[in-house]
């Protein structure tokens, strides 16, 4: 890839970052007291024959599950988008960063892997290990690529093992021929992988973030990024006397 001559414009991701990290919290949160009562819905389950008198506890708690469920939705989506508008553009830095290093794939593609199938199993964290190793100054790079932190690769298998589970919880609860406490159970497993996922994650995006924070402060970075210097040694032009002109 060859870098652009022309100074590129820089916008720092770290309000995005701070965004997705209260979201990871809140999400994570929610989860949690989702856990507790899919949990406690075990001891005392509500079915559709019962009637509201006879186990209120039960009821309230289904009433609870799905205030909660419909709060989760809502709290997941929204991370998504702003997790997918702050890797954009901490992916997009990346080229104000290190203006003379390629990059593995462009912005978008960082972003949209996370929606193709298959590609979404191993593209989104390529990207994102991307992301932190060359979120850093060319000649803390000139020696190779340094090796991500560990949390990097801990965040990715609870990503996948956390997606996997809960499309198997989603299609055990609408299956009419498994147990209800069986679909339970999975969705409890399925919660407690999110929950690692989100915390895993957010440590993540602090990481990505502060080493981002480090290189704008290392290399001055104001809205634009500065432009090269222009070569220190320019050879002075010979000064012509007038005696150039008479031919003396």
């Amino acid at each position: 890839m060859n870098p652009s001559p022309y100074p590129v414009p820089f916008s720092s991701a770290h309000l995005r970052a701070n965004i997705v990290k209260v979201l990871l919290i809140i999400g994570a949160i929610a989860t949690g007291l989702s856990l507790i009562t899919e949990t406690l819905s075990i001891a005392f389950p509500f079915s559709e024959d019962q009637e509201l008198g006879d186990n209120p506890l039960g009821a309230v708690l289904g009433l609870v599950i799905f205030l909660l469920a419909v709060f989760e939705v809502i709290i997941y989506v929204t991370t998504v988008i702003f997790f997918c508008v702050w890797l954009y553009r901490a992916y997009d830095n990346l080229r104000v960063f290190n203006r003379w290093t390629g990059l593995d794939y462009s912005p978008a593609m960082a972003v949209g892997s996370f929606f193709i199938p298959f590609v979404n199993l191993v593209v989104p964290y390529r990207a994102v290990r991307e992301v932190w190793q060359k979120s850093a100054i060319s000649e803390e790079l000139m020696l190779g690529l340094p090796e991500a932190p560990a949390r990097f690769p801990v965040w990715w298998m609870f990503w996948l093992l956390g997606s996997f589970v809960g499309n198997i919880s989603m299609r055990l609860s609408f299956n009419e021929n498994v147990p209800p406490t069986t679909a339970t159970l999975v969705g409890i497993l399925a919660s407690a992988l999110s929950i690692f996922a989100a915390v895993f994650a957010y440590l993540v995006v602090d990481a990505i973030d502060k080493r981002q924070e480090d290189t704008t402060e290392k290399l001055q970075l104001g809205r634009f990024s500065r432009p090269q210097p222009p070569p220190a040694n320019l050879g002075s032009a010979p000064v012509m006397n007038e005696g150039s002109f008479s031919g003396q």
